[in-house]
């Protein structure tokens, strides 16, 4: 089916099929602190999140994730099934949660990096950014990683490497909270963001992407098509390639220390190979594209899902990460 009718019927699915779907309590996360591996307790309500996928050029389908065990061959599924015509896409990725392999200090600052707010565990430094009202360069990484979950006050130290990593303050103290985009419990979460202002003097490199063939090249293009190429460095699995699968995935339900939380028009990756794409701890990295432009913030995983049946990265797009922050990429 074209784009266009791929958008109509996701929406239609949703306000008909997927809305309705009952929702159960969420038990508290078992994890302690933000940025954790996925060691998540408690179950995820019944959802099914739906996005879009391409079978070829010019030919869409609508993508269907159950999260839940006893879903995929429901009374809700046959109809998505039925209304799509055949024309969908379903896979059980069960648990969605947030995204620690020893990382070292390292000066100056560089993309990939443990990075971390002091009372979290680690995550990774995703970019560099300015802000747009002026300003000193920043660090761009996940709430999650910078910002505790909204716990964090602004002014909080933040360490390279991350507090897991054995990250001191102040001796590791690299940067401090300038600003995040809350993380809210009711209704759709867009991004998973927050930046931290250097502190002065401290020396970085914006654009070198070790094991990815060059320098960052700016910020790319707001819509990623199915199948488009990327890679990323992370604090844990470091260099990895992997391609788009899902774009504008709707009611995705990712487990925080707070909860399950919603996001909506989320992008879903998986890796090359027999690897994941990610793991626990990469919570933050930035994905470029084949030409190295940056085009969105990881900062999720499944443990299910993907051909090579290694799990699922989620992340934002770089352009609704940027807007909501009030920020612009740094690539030179």
């Amino acid at each position: 089916m074209k784009l266009d009718s791929a958008r109509d019927l996701k929406a239609r699915m949703h306000d008909s099929v997927v809305r309705p779907l009952a929702t159960s309590v969420v038990t508290k996360s078992a994890l302690g602190v933000a940025a954790q591996p996925l060691s998540i307790t408690g179950e995820v309500p019944p959802t099914v999140a739906l996005g879009i996928t391409r079978k070829t050029q010019g030919d869409y389908s609508l993508a269907v994730r159950v999260q839940k065990r006893g879903l995929e061959n429901s009374p809700a599924i046959d109809t998505i099934r039925k209304q799509a015509k055949g024309e969908v896409d379903i896979r059980y990725i069960g648990r969605v949660a947030k995204y620690a392999a020893p990382a070292k200090r390292g000066r100056p600052l560089k993309i990939g990096q443990s990075i971390g707010h002091f009372r979290i565990t680690a995550g990774t430094l995703g970019a560099f950014v300015r802000d747009l009202a002026g300003g000193g360069v920043m660090i761009l990484s996940n709430n999650h990683v910078l910002a505790n979950e909204n716990k964090a006050r602004h002014g909080d130290a933040i360490l390279q490497p991350g507090p897991y990593d054995d990250g001191k303050d102040p001796a590791d103290r690299v940067a401090t909270l300038a600003r995040f985009v809350r993380l809210k419990k009711t209704g759709p979460n867009l991004v998973d963001a927050a930046v931290a202002a250097l502190d002065p003097g401290m020396e970085y490199d914006a654009r070198t992407l070790t094991g990815l063939g060059g320098k960052l090249a700016g910020a790319g293009s707001s819509f990623l098509d199915d199948q488009t190429p990327v890679g990323k460095i992370g604090r844990t699995t470091a260099t990895t390639r992997g391609k788009v699968v899902t774009f504008e995935l709707d009611n995705l339900l990712v487990a925080y220390d707070v909860g399950a939380l919603q996001f909506n028009d989320q992008i879903e990756i998986e890796g090359d190979g027999d690897s994941p794409f990610s793991q626990g701890g990469d919570s933050g990295s930035l994905i470029v594209d084949a030409d190295r432009l940056a085009v969105a913030l990881l900062f999720a995983g499944s443990d299910l899902g993907g051909t090579n049946g290694k799990g699922l990265t989620y992340a934002n797009p770089l352009a609704a990460v940027l807007s909501a922050l009030k920020v612009e990429l740094l690539s030179s």
